[in-house]
């Protein structure tokens, strides 16, 4: 290595320091008033994370010393580091303390400074007019980025810029003290430069060596992990990347490359610069990579940054790091990403900007700068308490209202930069500057700014779907140490806030829960618009839960709920489900009829609460609300299934009734769905609905009678007309002055017609001696049809005499045995019948069988006291029964029939049709008259 012939002096420092001034007291008598070049290397005389002192010159004692580090950096960087000194006044000190002052303005034209001292000079000029000047010039040797010239290179702590050093002639240097303000463009930027005599470098050299040689010695094999990174092409700091060495030992990396790996993408970064300063990373060591010049990082193209904060991987060596999703911009501030991050208010940032920035590239994140006493402390997650929520009314609404949350500072007063709120799994810190938030006081965290309401607020670009029925789960974390409060939504709790397409409540959150948004609380500018929330203001008060009543509900094609009301009440309405989740909503003043209903739709009108998506699922069977009628809890039930076939294939809402009606029909014609009845929002207009009361020809009505009701008594072939009273609200029994002109084996139907009712009504009020209880129409083998009897009176029952009747033919019954003498069927599970007997004792019953089949299939409650029946012809049963047909059982008394049995009960007003798959059967219920659908169950032919 070349040899410099300059004197240099290596000055060690000793332990005794003043950490508020200056860590050098005592200087002896080396100095004098000629400018003395003093260089350290391997040597750090502080550790911590508290920078006190953000000077870079002092002066004790008569001596002015220029540190090429802020005074807190320089005694703990281990690496190369130097300071200028000399004996001189305090006047000329303060004359450089204003030189350094102007390196820190930001300004388009600096004033003149300059000065001359013994065999030294120093100006403030701009780095572009230097430049110019000083490549005219040339040098002998530079030490620029940590690279000598001549081939050597040092290694630091920190990756920050020092200043450059530049030997012009063998008896003249030079040093350039930067701005450490990285706006605007480098060449305006403004820098000093002093001239002074140069020291002997040779000695400089050779430490270098020895120490990289001891470094290189110890070193053990390893990669840094990354500790910060950010990327906005908008912020002054544009875009970088910091390794740090975790360790308390000197590393050297074993890869000299950085990898990206994204979307199965694989790039790689190497250069001359990156090999040459990390061959080895001092204790605790800083590696900055960037594209921006100004940061004096090692300089990377912008391609291998741009995917930062985008879930991408960064791979050194054996250290692979998997970046997570950032934002680094919220709002008007920038954050980077730090993986030890602490307090934005109190971290220490070596460099200036005019952006509102949280970060510190090229130190470690828990370097802190001194605050001062009389500012508060920092904010802990647990102090921070949700009072509202709102989702927003999107932006191609009339209305852009931004999502908001808000929050309030239940502890003393304190510092908020100090948290970040954790929201969908991106960060989001609360400030990038001190944030006072006062005891009590209420603060927003907002989609975007409320212009004009003077609020305390932070935007950031946090998502929120349009429509939401819970306040989201998030956490707010000590930025420091980690520790998390979290807010878990209650998954059961469904706030409806969307009338019709906006968004139009808020959520409080108070010490009683959870509630939309009361109206006496609101804001008046935004109550003006039918909008209640107020963001910022304290809004806890007292909530009325409202009685009502469930009015309507429609199941089918455009389902709806209607809830009423009786007066001018306003307030919180909630109900429950079967399985649990609870729904609010607010209710206003001047609203009777308040619709619930999962989109919009013609059918239902304007003026809804939105549900969730799937509330109208088949699952839906029952409601639980306070009701107003009742003065408490009441619980509606009713048969998925069923109800959908009370509205008559979706043509008519349902009203709720009182048992046993449970639910009447709308009758008012729908104005926007043809051929719909439903009354969404609107006065109800029910159909009368009838229904059998307890005791024999008795009635119950969802309200009175009128003159125009009709009711009559019999079946197809005789019917006379009856007469009610009533006998209590809505009940009524027929006044019968006499014995019906009926057999009195024959079943009879009443039959009641009334304008009001949507169709004709019927019950069966007296059943004959013999019942059809279970019919196998549509087996997997056609012919192996079977119809079974049961004989349900006091007396034997001769079923020769009886005929089996379809929609088309009618056939007299015989024992099987009489029509089949010689054949004797097979019965599965080795049982037998009566199968020459047409006798029918009292409890027994009877198959009905196909002259056709064989073989047939019984259920398991067949017995071998049981008939076997066939018909004399094939005409009904024989020639197959349709699934879905009607069949009559009747018997002969003298020249005529009388009906004493019926499935499907086509004689009534009330008939019905039950269809089946190949290979079921239908069963009547036990305790079941067998006048409706939901009076049989289904089986399947695998008995």
């Amino acid at each position: 290595m070349q040899k410099l012939g300059i004197i240099f002096l290596f000055f060690f420092l000793g332990s005794c320091q003043n950490k508020d001034k200056s860590p050098f007291l005592f200087f002896g008598d080396g100095f004098s008033e000629s400018p003395i070049f003093q260089f350290q290397y391997g040597n750090a005389e502080e550790e911590g994370n508290l920078v006190e002192n953000t000077s870079s010159i002092s002066f004790e004692s008569g001596v002015l010393c220029l540190h090429s580090l802020p005074i807190s950096l320089y005694v703990r960087e281990l690496g190369a580091k130097f300071r200028i000194c000399w004996k001189t006044s305090i006047d000329v000190a303060n004359q450089w303390k204003e030189g350094f002052l102007h390196l820190t303005e930001d300004s388009n034209e600096y004033p003149t400074w300059n000065w001359k001292g013994k065999g030294a000079e120093a100006v403030l000029t701009e780095y572009g007019k230097w430049k110019k000047d000083s490549d005219k010039e040339g040098f002998l040797l530079e030490w620029n980025s940590q690279i000598w010239s001549s081939g050597l290179t040092t290694y630091q702590t920190f990756a920050i810029h020092h200043p450059l050093f530049l030997q012009r002639t063998k008896d003249e240097c030079e040093v350039i003290f930067s701005t450490q303000t990285i706006t605007g463009s480098p060449n305006k930027r403004p820098i000093l430069s002093l001239v002074f005599p140069c020291p002997d470098l040779n000695e400089i050299s050779e430490l270098i060596q020895t120490q990289n040689d001891k470094w290189f010695s110890e070193c053990v094999p390893g990669e840094p992990n990354v500790s910060e990174l950010f990327r906005h092409s908008e912020s002054s700091y544009q875009r970088f990347l910091e390794w740090e060495n975790p360790k308390e030992t000197v590393i050297c990396p074993r890869s000299d490359s950085l990898d990206w790996v994204k979307d199965g993408i694989r790039k790689s970064f190497r250069s001359e610069l990156f090999s040459k300063r990390t061959k080895l990373i001092l204790p605790h060591g800083m590696v900055l990579f960037s594209d921006d010049p100004g940061l004096f990082s090692i300089p990377i193209p912008k391609e291998f940054l741009t995917d930062l904060g985008t879930q991408t991987s960064v791979l050194w060596g054996n250290t692979d790091y998997h970046d997570s999703e950032f934002i680094f911009r919220q709002g008007t501030e920038f954050f980077s990403n730090q993986t030890n991050s602490i307090s934005c208010r109190n971290q220490y940032n070596f460099w200036n900007s005019k952006d509102l920035f949280c970060g510190n590239p090229g130190l470690p994140n828990q370097l802190e700068k001194k605050i001062k006493e009389d500012r508060p402390p920092s904010c802990q997650a647990k102090q921070i308490q949700i009072t509202e929520f709102y989702p927003g009314n999107h932006f191609e609404s009339q209305f852009p209202i931004p999502a908001f949350f808000e929050f309030q500072n239940t502890g003393e007063t304190c510092d908020g930069s100090s948290l970040q709120w954790v929201f969908e799994n991106t960060i989001y810190p609360l400030s990038a500057e001190e944030l006072i938030l006062p005891k009590g006081a209420i603060f927003l965290i907002t989609r975007k700014l409320w212009s004009g309401w003077n609020l305390l607020e932070k935007e950031k670009p946090f998502s929120i779907p349009k429509v939401v029925y819970q306040i989201p789960n998030f956490h707010w974390e000590n930025r420091n140490d980690k520790e998390r409060v979290s807010y878990t939504n209650n998954p059961t709790f469904y706030h409806l806030l969307r009338l019709n397409t906006q968004n139009r409540y808020s959520i409080v959150v108070d010490s009683f829960g959870e509630h939309p948004h009361t109206r006496t609380l609101a804001s008046s500018a935004l109550l003006a618009y039918g909008f209640q929330m107020s963001p910022g203001s304290f809004n806890v008060g007292l909530v009325d839960h409202l009685f009502t009543e469930l009015l309507e509900y429609n199941p089918n094609q455009s389902p709806f709920l209607d809830f009423g009301f009786t007066g001018f009440e306003e307030g919180v309405v909630s109900f429950q489900r079967e399985n649990g989740n609870t729904y609010l909503f607010w209710k206003p003043s001047e609203v009777r009829f308040q619709t619930l209903a999962t989109s919009p739709s013609p059918c239902n009108g304007d003026g809804f609460y939105q549900l969730p998506d799937g509330f109208f699922s088949e699952n839906f069977y029952s409601l639980r609300y306070l009701s107003k009628e009742k003065g408490q809890s009441v619980v509606l039930s009713w048969d998925p299934k069923s109800i959908k076939e009370r509205t008559l294939g979706g043509t008519h809402s349902l009203h709720p009734e009182p048992s046993p009606i449970f639910f009447s029909r709308s009758i008012l014609a729908s104005d926007h769905c043809i051929s719909d009845f439903r009354s969404p929002g609107k006065e109800k207009h029910r159909s009368l609905e009838i229904s059998r009361w307890d005791g024999e020809f008795t009635y119950l009505t969802n309200f009175p009678l009128g003159t125009q009701t009709e009711v009559r008594l019999g079946n197809n072939s005789n019917t006379i007309p009856l007469s009610l009273q009533t006998s209590g609200t809505n009940i009524y029994l027929v006044n019968s002055g006499g014995p019906f002109p009926f057999s009195i084996e024959e079943q009879l139907y009443s039959y009641f017609s009334d304008p009001s009712l949507i169709q004709p009504r019927s019950f069966l009020e007296r059943k004959g001696p013999v019942q059809i209880e279970a019919i196998f129409p549509n087996p997997k083998d056609s012919q192996n049809e079977w119809i079974y009897l049961c004989n349900r009176s006091e007396n034997p029952e001769d079923m020769s005499s009886y005929l089996v009747e379809d929609e088309a033919s009618t056939d007299e019954l015989t024992s099987y045995q009489s029509r089949f003498p010689n054949l004797y069927p097979f019965v599965n599970g080795g049982k037998t019948f009566e199968l020459n007997s047409t006798i029918l004792y009292p409890g027994h019953c009877a198959w009905v069988v196909d002259p056709d089949g064989k073989d047939w299939v019984f259920p398991i409650f067949q017995k071998d006291s049981d008939l076997l029946l066939t018909i004399k012809t094939t005409q009904t049963i024989g020639n197959g029964i349709s699934s879905g047909e009607s069949i009559q059982l009747r018997k002969k008394i003298g020249q005529i029939s009388k009906l004493i049995s019926s499935f499907g009960h086509k004689e009534s007003f009330s008939p019905f049709r039950i269809p089946v798959t190949t290979g079921e059967f239908l069963w009547l219920k036990t305790g079941s008259d067998g006048m409706s659908p939901e009076d049989f169950e289904i089986y399947r032919e695998e008995f």
